[in-house]
């Protein structure tokens, strides 16, 4: 549904114009203002789609508004609505959409609702594509190293193995790396519900996992190119039963 806001100092044609746009399909008039100060107070936080705006008001013309609204790049779409048309060619330059002299007709009405449907659709797919082609970043962990420091995407780990004072953490796109933690200061830290402890020394993540063997004792993980095999502890094979119930 979209949202629309009226500004008209005379509350008949208000009235009117509020009736005539409610009839049409996916519209809504959530608020309606007779003066400019009200619209002013009030636009930024409903946000509408689309603006009908007299240009002859209190305190502010129609003209005044939309210069305002066009240098704060509100997106909100503007029409004017107007007993004379000399004021047209100005108003265009203000990026407005449409210009409809009064008394509105439903049929012109409609025209203009029609050209407004088309350019919403269009911003929204364009929305919505933007949105599918973007990827979010990782959230990256910082551990120190015998020589600096990386930072991890938790998600690219196939598993981390205990080494003294040390956690070895094999990767699924870059070289295995030693970190300067041992596995109990570090599982906290990367707190994911993929990491699952299979024994003392080990923790895997599970969306690498390809296949479990109880009776061996251990599990396979898959880095893309080969298998690796890791021993799996009798309280490490509950866990998994547990997690994955």
């Amino acid at each position: 549904m979209y949202k629309v806001v009226i500004v008209d100092d005379e509350p008949g044609a208000l009235s009117v114009l509020s009736k005539m746009v409610n009839s049409f399909f996916n519209y809504e008039v959530v608020a309606t203002f007779s003066t400019s100060d009200q619209l002013l107070q009030n636009i930024y936080q409903i946000k509408p789609h689309v603006l009908f705006l007299d240009i002859h008001l209190r305190e502010k013309s129609g003209l005044d508004i939309a210069r305002e609204l066009f240098f704060h790049e509100c997106n909100t779409k503007i029409v004017f609505v107007s007993a004379y048309d000399k004021y047209a060619i100005e108003a265009f330059e203000y990026n407005i959409i449409d210009y409809i002299l009064k008394p509105v007709s439903q049929e012109r009405l409609h025209k203009c609702l029609q050209k407004i449907n088309k350019l919403l659709e269009i911003e929204l797919n364009a929305s919505a594509k933007l949105s599918q082609n973007s990827t979010p970043q990782p959230h990256l962990i910082k551990f120190n190293t015998l020589n600096g420091f990386i930072l991890i995407d938790p998600s690219d780990i196939i598993y981390l193995q205990a080494d003294h004072m040390y956690t070895k953490i094999v990767f699924a796109s870059q070289e295995d790396q030693y970190i300067t933690q041992n596995l109990g200061k570090v599982l906290p830290l990367l707190n994911r519900d993929y990491l699952l402890r299979i024994s003392r020394s080990v923790v895997i993540n599970i969306n690498y996992l390809r296949e479990v063997n109880r009776t061996q004792k251990q599990c396979v993980m898959f880095d893309g190119e080969k298998d690796i095999v890791l021993k799996i502890s009798k309280p490490g094979i509950k866990r998994m039963d547990d997690y994955f119930k």
